[in-house]
């Protein structure tokens, strides 16, 4: 019975091409962020793509250890000021631009100048930067914090896609699971059956959760592949705020692969999340269509009307507690999860399960007494 709901639904080709057609879109988009847009001038030598990723690692190795201020220093006086920080391109022609007057640019400086430095106007009037007053006197410099290479382009960017796009392809995969009994007229001959009703609600759901957990790790694994083809693992050990990752600012010093294992995590349970909220609309539509189109306004909701309408309405508890009800929505929940602090993330958590909990009871009530109503 479970390999025939799932042939069922991996039957429905127009969702099984949507999906792969978003994987490569994912993967391309993965590649002009990371190798493709990898750009480094070196004494106004200009390295490009995988070449400029090997010198970076090469310059961060020299650094790589407890972020203090002598490792600041240090790369300050080595590098100096990037030369292609402010505005950022990378195309071959703004390389060539800003190697023309030499100088440094990798990410060693950048990060230096991002993190301590200010912008300032140069005697040729372009924007250069300087170490920032009081930049010594950052928390960051502790010793607590560890500095290394983890790549260019943020992690966090390329999860945030592959989720979304994981999500999408769930919603449109499951939105018929139950719909289509309604549409095809089957629901009343299947129902009354021996394992009709409850039986086949609970199995249905059981492979819905099955397909969206694939999607999910198919989605998220291949930008996790990509990115050890790219930068290696050695970036794993590099603090979350110097990565780029999402974290709570407490505890910002954790290494990458901490906030990674974590952030997967949580967006495997949101990926549970949206398998079950879509099977439970279905299973309250008559319509395929229907079904897919109020799935799609179940998941993007409550971000918009947290961003159209909440952002804009005075600060109080009912607001509060409203933003946290839509962090909770599978949308938000990875990285507000991440960035929340403890009892923040208890909160967060048992609205997402209470929510997801409700859904799947009010589908279950529907489907299995369809005959009765």
């Amino acid at each position: 019975m479970f390999r025939t709901e799932i042939y069922r639904i991996l039957s429905r080709k127009v969702g099984v091409a949507a999906m792969l057609a978003g994987l490569l879109l994912l993967l391309y988009m993965a590649m002009g962020i990371t190798v493709w847009g990898e750009g480094l001038i070196d004494e106004g030598r200009i390295y490009y793509g995988a070449r400029a990723i090997a010198r970076d690692k090469e310059i961060a190795a020299e650094f790589a250890g407890p972020l203090t201020e002598d490792t600041v220093r240090a790369i300050w006086e080595k590098y100096g000021p990037p030369v292609n920080c402010a505005m950022r391109s990378t195309t071959m022609e703004s390389l060539r631009a800003a190697a023309a007057s030499g100088g440094n640019d990798n990410y060693c400086n950048r990060f230096v100048a991002e993190h301590f430095g200010t912008q300032v106007q140069g005697e040729d009037g372009r924007i250069t930067y300087v170490l920032a007053e009081g930049w010594n006197e950052s928390a960051c410099l502790d010793g607590t914090y560890i500095f290394g290479y983890a790549g260019t382009g943020t992690y966090w960017d390329r999860f945030l896609m592959a989720y979304v796009l994981a999500h999408i392809s769930i919603i449109v995969l499951l939105s018929p699971v139950f719909s289509e009994d309604y549409a095809c007229r089957t629901a009343d001959i299947i129902l009354p059956t021996v394992n009709g009703r409850f039986i086949l609600w609970r199995r249905r759901m059981a492979v819905g959760c099955a397909l969206a957990s694939a999607c999910y790790l198919l989605a998220g694994g291949s930008i996790f592949l990509q990115h050890i083809a790219c930068y290696g693992t050695e970036g794993f050990v590099v603090s979350s705020r110097i990565a780029g990752m999402p974290m709570f600012f407490g505890k910002d010093y954790l290494p990458m692969g901490t906030a990674l294992r974590e952030l997967y995590l949580c967006g495997w349970l949101s990926s549970l999340a949206v398998a079950v909220l879509t099977c439970s609309v279905s299973a309250l539509c008559r319509q395929s269509f229907s079904s897919l189109v109020r799935s799609l306004l179940v998941y993007i909701g409550p971000y918009a009307f947290l961003r159209l309408v909440l952002d804009a309405l005075p600060v109080g508890r009912v607001n509060a507690l409203l933003h946290y009800l839509c962090y909770s929505a599978p949308i938000s929940y990875p990285g507000t999860f991440s960035e929340a602090p403890g009892n923040a993330r208890l909160l967060l958590t048992a609205m997402a399960l209470a929510v997801t909990l409700s859904a799947a009871a009010l589908g279950a009530y529907r489907y299995c007494n369809h005959q009765v109503r």
